[in-house]
């Protein structure tokens, strides 16, 4: 695998989509000043604090549906390998632990059957301004304390197993992931409201959360009929 770290960058995800050289290609740096996540949401992360990487893999006929699900779960038995057993994952990718923040993810395509597969995972936080993160977070110095591993270790870790799942999800599809995705899916049996961008206007749907189909779209049962979503934000706070 080919591996660039920077200093400073705009955005790895960014970086990489205009990234022309051989594949596997793996992209880091110590700070973002354009960092964001799904639907253009910003990612905030202090210099040094946390991991902002950025893979780039070409995927011949690639089956995109239940790739973001499967390179959650992915991230996720890392981080229960690495000793945060209590980390889970919030409809499609959010990682969470204990109701807090931890990682974001974000799956973009290029060109030519490329996939760039985005990862922002708090390491260390320092002081930053609050007022800019609007949701709870939480790093993984604080589960983890002393065993918290070093970011050099976890990037090994994420690249290792991440780049295993994209080279071998054409022929495993999401059907490897499943149980895992049911261990651990936060939303599972709950209550959830799902709030679905409809073009200049957002809907808002309320069931129960009955995971997800061999797409990945998340299935919800609203009164005697169980609807299917491809896109939204799930909120236990209702």
């Amino acid at each position: 695998i080919h591996i660039e770290i920077h200093s400073v960058l705009d955005s790895t995800n960014s970086y990489d989509l205009q990234y022309k050289g051989a594949m596997p290609y793996a992209c880091l740096a110590e700070y973002q000043t354009a960092g964001h996540g799904r639907h253009g949401r910003q990612w905030i992360s202090p210099i040094g604090s946390g991991l902002c990487l950025s893979l780039k893999q070409r995927i011949q006929n690639k089956p995109l549906s239940g790739l973001n699900i499967a390179l959650a779960v992915t991230v996720v038995r890392v981080l229960h390998l690495l000793g945060a057993t209590d980390v889970g994952i919030k409809w499609p990718n959010d990682i969470l632990w204990q109701g807090r923040k931890l990682a974001g993810l974000l799956l973009e395509s290029g060109k030519n059957s490329e996939i760039v597969f985005g990862i922002g995972i708090n390491v260390k936080m320092v002081e930053c301004n609050s007022k800019a993160i609007n949701q709870p977070y939480v790093d993984l110095y604080s589960i983890l304390g002393q065993t918290s591993p070093s970011r050099n270790i976890l990037a090994a870790k994420i690249i290792e197993h991440c780049l295993q799942t994209l080279t071998n999800y054409p022929q495993l599809g999401l059907n490897a992931f499943q149980q895992d995705w049911h261990r651990f899916d936060l939303s599972y049996g709950q209550l959830v409201t799902l709030e679905t961008p409809q073009s200049e206007n957002k809907t808002y749907s309320t069931g129960i959360a009955c995971g997800i189909d061999e797409e990945g779209a998340l299935l919800l049962q609203i009164g005697n009929q169980k609807q299917r979503y491809v896109d939204g934000e799930v909120s236990l706070r209702l």
